[in-house]
């Protein structure tokens, strides 16, 4: 009796009546309500700090969308809209709808995992945490509430996923959710698009099922001469959301005039602002114009005009011009569909004023005119203004052809090895080849403008067997043979003086041992204290780079590969060369004397400017013509762009320039040829009696060619042509 007294008494019988109650939520049918009406019963949403009760007026363009999600006429819905106006709160609601009125099983899809994690630990978690009725049907036990998977009273299985072939084929789900939609893969590992393989997953459940992305646009422009052939027509694009919106509804977002009450689609084309103001004071000063009776109204009424604003679709029904006439969703004779689209320009984004739209586009465009740069004007039309973007550098009519370059060198006779009168400071570009070093020499002067000055082979080491060849790629030691390439300097024109590289680039892409035998010279220069002159440069193509240039060592790439050695000692001058040849570009069109313009000599001969137009701008990057094989020039004005912007040549002052920039004896890179130390036949002709002749005066710097006024791109971002080469 005493042994048995040492258990602990079992627990009690499980409540069969505590079981049932938990299961019959289950049962319940589906509550009579839309998507926004649940969502305003039961979410809250985090109002600065606050967790407040969902309000339908602070986004009215969102409640259609949203509630259209609970539609069984439609099997599929795209939204397109400028980031932070509401999109992801549209499945934030859908998902508070499942977990209460309507139970099933709930996928949504992030870009990648660790997204996918994010965005269940910054906006599910919190949302389920801080509303009391969804906190409430949230299981308890194990694997009821993990990152990735969570189980909800009543039969509502919510899963974060993120677009692989294997997340995409092996479940079936009623509601499918994508969120920045464009960021996906195009192709799911080879299976097809990520829309396609959702609306898969959601086909058993027939007209219950749907499959909702949203995105901000993401996929470049394909047709530079698109023009809309229907009022909502949708310019073409490869993948993203814009490519699924041409198969819907297409919806777009009106408001009524507050002077004639005529309906107008709010877009930033339609903004009017003084284009000569700060970008600050357009901004300000910007106001919407109405297409009908041309009355303008400021962004205050922005709040008032979205809450009696409407979604028009095409119908099918033709107007007397043959064109599709706009109609509500609920008019019955939409376009015959079964997807639902949605486009809202940034313009009627609720949280986005017409103030910083415009002040980020203009900011932009400056970026853009200072250093060639298209990322910031990109970014201020996809997230800003919810438009696709055409990139400058590949619209026909601003290719740069050798007709153009010739045109654009007449005139510029300065001979081959010559600086001009205008440059402060030399960088040397380094093409490693099988059998040479093409090498490329660049004049810099104020504001970024710039102009090749020379440009020669090295096929032999100095002092060497004039008939050996170089072997870059396999002879470690033929990399000796650039080492003069430190001390050389270029004669400034009108001028003593001379002038030596402040940086030096070498390319690391080459055969053979061309990486190893790289690593070895410059750690050659690095013990004869040329470190900071020396760069061993590498090109990553792609536009999604954060940074033009950076510098790091190559771990990340070694460490694929065990069995190399890493070089860790060694930093490599990494470039965006997509993104760099776009400024480039940019700098071949632009003016003499207009920020980062590049000049062209008459001594470049057509094989040299044919290696200009070697490649060709396609949407997702640069890419070499059909039978083009050459192309250094082009390399060596990137790697030269590079060695620019990495030594800090965009943030001089020039009104106080850096000494390694300035025209003064302090400069280690010029050297101010003197009078005073006499020259040998000098002395010859001294010991002959001759008097010496006096002192020059020390040398002045050469006036630079006046600056011309900047000339902006258009309204709609396009540059204006200049010239008959463009």
């Amino acid at each position: 009796m005493g042994a048995h007294q040492r258990f602990e008494p079992l627990p009690p019988y499980a409540d069969p009546r505590a079981a049932l109650k938990q299961a019959l939520p289950a049962w319940r049918p589906a509550q009579r309500i839309t998507v926004t009406e649940a969502a305003e019963r039961y979410m809250r949403v985090n109002v600065s700090g606050q967790w407040q009760p969902f309000r339908r007026d602070v986004t009215p363009y969102m409640v259609e969308p949203t509630d259209m999600i609970a539609s069984r006429s439609y099997r599929g819905m795209a939204f397109c809209g400028p980031s932070q106006s509401g999109k992801t709160q549209m499945l934030q609601s859908a998902i508070a709808y499942m977990i209460t009125s309507d139970p099933g099983r709930v996928a949504l899809f992030q870009m990648t995992r660790e997204a996918a994690a994010e965005f269940e630990r910054n906006k599910i978690a919190p949302m389920v945490r801080n509303s009391p009725e969804l906190r409430s049907r949230q299981a308890h036990g194990r694997g009821s509430d993990n990152i990735y998977h969570k189980l909800f009273t009543g039969g509502t299985q919510l899963t974060l996923d993120w677009p692989t072939i294997t997340k995409l084929s092996s479940a079936t789900m009623r509601l499918v959710l994508g969120t920045d939609y464009d960021h996906f893969p195009d192709s799911i590992d080879g299976e097809g698009d990520a829309y396609s393989l959702m609306r898969a997953r959601a086909r058993t459940y027939l007209s219950r099922g749907m499959v909702v992305v949203e995105s901000s646009p993401g996929a470049p422009l394909k047709d530079e001469s698109w023009r809309p052939v229907t009022p909502h027509d949708c310019p073409p694009v490869e993948y993203g959301v814009l490519s699924l919106y041409p198969h819907g509804t297409r919806g777009r977002w009106y408001w009524p005039c507050p002077h004639c009450e005529a309906e107008l689609e709010p877009t930033f084309k339609r903004l009017r602002y003084p284009d000569s103001a700060d970008p600050m004071e357009a901004g300000e000063a910007a106001e919407m114009i109405c297409p009908h009776c041309g009355f303008g109204f400021g962004h205050d009424l922005k709040r008032e005009l979205n809450a009696v604003g409407r979604w028009l679709h095409e119908s099918r029904e033709l107007d007397d011009r043959g064109l599709p006439t706009l109609v509500p969703i609920d008019s019955g004779i939409a376009r015959k569909t079964d997807m639902l689209s949605y486009w809202l320009d940034g313009a009627a984004a609720a949280f986005a004023s017409w103030r910083e739209l415009v002040t980020s586009y203009r900011q932009a465009v400056e970026t853009f005119e200072a250093t060639g740069d298209e990322e910031k004007l990109k970014t201020a039309m996809n997230t800003g203004q919810a438009q696709p973007y055409f990139p400058r550098s590949a619209a026909s009519e601003l290719e740069v052809t050798v007709q153009g370059l010739r045109d654009k060198a007449r005139g510029l006779d300065l001979p081959k090895g010559i600086a001009p009168t205008w440059a402060r400071y030399l960088t040397i570009s380094v093409d490693v080849q099988a059998t040479r070093f093409d090498v490329g020499v660049t004049a810099w002067g104020e504001n970024g403008q710039h102009q090749p000055i020379d440009r020669f082979d090295i096929f032999t080491l100095p002092g060497g067997d004039p008939d050996r060849l170089l072997k870059p790629f396999e002879a470690a030691e033929d990399w000796e043979a650039l080492s003069p390439l430190a001390e050389r300097s270029w004669p400034v024109d009108r001028s003593d003086a001379r002038l030596r590289a402040v940086a030096i680039g070498v390319d690391l892409h080459g055969g053979g041992a061309t990486t190893d035998n790289a690593y070895r010279f410059y750690r050659g220069r690095r013990r004869a204290g040329q470190r900071d002159l020396w760069h061993l440069t590498r090109g990553e193509g792609g536009l999604k780079h954060k940074d033009r240039v950076w510098k790091k060592a190559p771990e990340s790439a070694s460490q694929r590969s065990r069995r190399r050695r890493v070089a860790k000692d060694v930093e490599i001058l990494f470039m965006a060369t997509d993104r760099l040849k776009d400024a480039v570009m940019a700098s071949l069109r632009a003016e003499a004397g207009m920020v980062n313009s590049c000049l062209i000599p008459e001594w470049m001969g057509d094989d040299h400017l044919t290696e200009f137009t070697a490649e060709r701008r396609q949407p997702g990057g640069w890419q070499k013509r059909p039978g083009m094989v050459r192309n250094e020039s082009l390399d060596h004005l990137v790697q030269a762009r590079a060695m620019h912007i990495q030594k800090g040549g965009e943030k001089i002052d020039w009104s106080d320039p850096v000494t390694w920039a300035s025209w003064s004896s302090k400069n280690p890179y010029l050297s101010l040829a003197q009078k005073d130390d006499p020259a040998p036949d000098d002395l010859e002709a001294a010991e002959d009696g001759v008097a010496d002749a006096p002192a020059a005066a020390p040398a002045r710097p050469p006036s630079a060619p006046a600056q011309t006024p900047l000339s902006a791109p258009g309204r709609g971002g396009w540059i204006q042509k200049r010239g008959r080469w463009l």
